[in-house]
């Protein structure tokens, strides 16, 4: 295994152990379960299907692409991540829009401080990943873009929570009046 493949290895395994923990931290009882409402239960399972179902469609295309002899855009890591992405924000999406999103334990303020911080983090790695080995690798995009597609993926998840928490406010200063 080349020295940069194990470093996206290690860098996976962190991300995960590190989400275990950053879970514990947004939640306002400190535990590692997030509870959910039934509403929020039925919606969470429907965003899952779809985020299912936009992975497998995902996968397919790719294979499909393969199969015809068409030339990759990314390097095989890159593409499967880049699935992965799509398919995670198709369920946040989902998931934000329909109030499933965050937890009832969960404390939207942390939520957004670790939220923005993890973007922040994943942008600077990526564009130093950029700077030191470029964007293209024999003509197709190679890892490097995937904490770029990280961070867009928490600043897309910021503005669509943004822009629910302001409709939900409007909305809810409507019927007051």
């Amino acid at each position: 295994m080349e020295l940069r493949n194990m470093g996206s290895v290690v860098g996976l395994i962190v991300g995960i152990i590190v989400s275990v923990f950053v879970v514990r931290a947004m939640n306002k009882d400190g535990k590692y379960k997030t509870k959910y409402d039934e509403m929020q239960k039925i919606a969470r399972g429907h965003a899952y299907r779809y985020a299912y179902w936009t992975l497998v469609g995902y996968e397919a295309l790719f294979l499909i692409l393969e199969a015809m002899g068409i030339p990759k855009f990314f390097d095989s890591y890159t593409t499967q991540f880049i699935g992965l992405i799509i398919s995670v924000m198709v369920q946040a999406s989902y998931c934000i829009w329909n109030n499933a999103y965050i937890g009832l334990n969960t404390n939207p303020k942390r939520f957004a401080i670790i939220s923005i911080w993890i973007g922040i983090l994943n942008f600077v790695i990526g564009l130093s990943w950029l700077i030191r080995s470029g964007f293209l690798v024999n003509g197709v995009v190679h890892e490097s873009a995937i904490n770029l597609a990280v961070a867009l993926c928490f600043v897309i998840m910021g503005i669509e929570l943004f822009i629910k928490w302001n409709m939900d406010r409007k909305e809810s200063e409507s019927e007051e009046e």
